[in-house]
């Protein structure tokens, strides 16, 4: 009688399992976008970074002297932290849960993106700046990255 328990898994189970394959689905569909930070991140680690695995994204959180020299001299200005597909680099100081929200919800768009995210936020940009809006404050990515901080 308990061999149906085997063939038909609780809803709780399935539910995990369909859930761990969509997320191992984005972290693939995003991985054109996650090798790059790979290499950024590698530099970052050699140059006496650290990393960090994070569950809730997935993402792999890398820091050091290198990701604090990289973050203060961003082409768009300075920042404490920036998602790269699945690759988090952040500054040493350490990330407030609010940062580190912020920027586990780039890393769920890329996964829901992929490689066409680039491509969408600098559109995004683009549609702000065209309406005569700021392209950093209201791109619809950064907004609900903004949002997802304050819940």
């Amino acid at each position: 009688m308990h061999a149906n328990a085997d063939i038909d898994p609780s809803p709780r189970r399935r539910h995990r399992v369909l859930r761990g394959g969509a997320t191992l689905l984005g972290v693939l569909w995003a991985l054109p976008l996650t090798l790059p930070g790979l290499l950024l991140g590698l530099a970052i680690v050699l140059w006496r970074g650290r990393l960090r695995f994070e569950r809730a994204g997935p993402a792999l959180i890398i820091r050091g002297p290198f990701a604090d020299f990289l973050l203060a001299h961003h082409p768009f200005g300075a920042m404490s932290a920036m998602a790269i597909g699945h690759l988090i680099i952040a500054e040493q100081q350490g990330m407030t849960r609010q940062i580190l929200t912020h920027e586990l919800t780039h890393v769920r768009q890329a996964a829901l993106w992929g490689i066409f995210f680039p491509f969408a936020y600098l559109a995004a940009s683009l549609w702000a700046r065209l309406r005569g809006r700021d392209a950093y404050w209201h791109n619809v990515f950064e907004i609900a990255a903004r949002k997802a901080e304050r819940h």
